[in-house]
């Protein structure tokens, strides 16, 4: 049986840094790690448990006032309680001026309102913790938190996307995800996408790019 993404990050307290499973693994690797454990952990954001459409990426960024401003804050700190339920909309510029910044400029290319998507579309990383820079791929493999992200993706995610039920892009680290973009992009089933994408998280001016925008605009109309 699946593990339950929601449930696994209700495990964790309102100001904790890490969650309780990867404490070891993170204790052991404290002098070789790049991730700022001062900030809030989070592997997804938006309502994951219903949005049409969930785009797939490899971690959180870091924004040095905003982020540090969350885990020092009660405001913060409840706002990312709420998130890790998987209930709450996108971010907007007064929630998170730099995660707003962030999400709203990779979906642009589906539509301009950035508010008509906030309902609409998630994110879900494979790590949970903030870093400038991430280079810590293979701690990846170390980490509950990793795994469950990437369990709950195959178990439960990648079959709604194959049936239809949801579109599901993935716009970075592709393998770590397990699929496969090819030289061309690559869709499974009906939904599930691994287009070619840039470092930065957006779609290459491919073929296959304009077929996944058609197809997450009729998901959000």
């Amino acid at each position: 049986m699946s593990v339950d993404i929601f449930e696994f990050w209700s495990q964790i307290g309102p100001a904790d840094k890490y969650h309780p499973k990867d404490r070891e693994v993170l204790s052991r690797m404290k002098d070789a790690h790049l991730f700022d454990l001062r900030c809030l952990p989070h592997c997804f954001v938006g309502p994951l448990k219903t949005a049409p459409v969930v785009l797939l990426y490899l971690s959180p960024g870091f924004d040095e006032e905003d982020d540090l401003k969350d885990a020092r804050t009660r405001k913060g700190r409840d706002r990312y309680r709420e998130c890790r339920k998987g209930e709450q909309q996108l971010p907007g510029p007064k929630e998170n001026p730099a995660g707003w910044r962030w999400w709203k400029s990779r979906t642009s290319c589906f539509e301009e309102n950035w508010e008509s998507l906030r309902t609409k579309v998630a994110i879900l990383n494979i790590g949970a913790y903030h870093s400038t820079n991430f280079g810590d791929r293979p701690l990846l493999a170390a980490l509950p938190s990793s795994r469950v992200s990437i369990e709950w993706a195959q178990t439960i995610l990648f079959p709604q996307a194959i049936a239809g039920e949801r579109v599901v892009v993935c716009l970075r680290s592709s393998q770590f995800w397990g699929l496969y973009e090819g030289a061309n992009g690559k869709r499974y089933g009906k939904s599930l996408y691994a287009p070619l994408v840039t470092r930065g998280g957006h779609m290459q001016k491919v073929p296959m790019r304009e077929e996944i925008i058609r197809k997450v605009q009729a998901a959000v109309s």
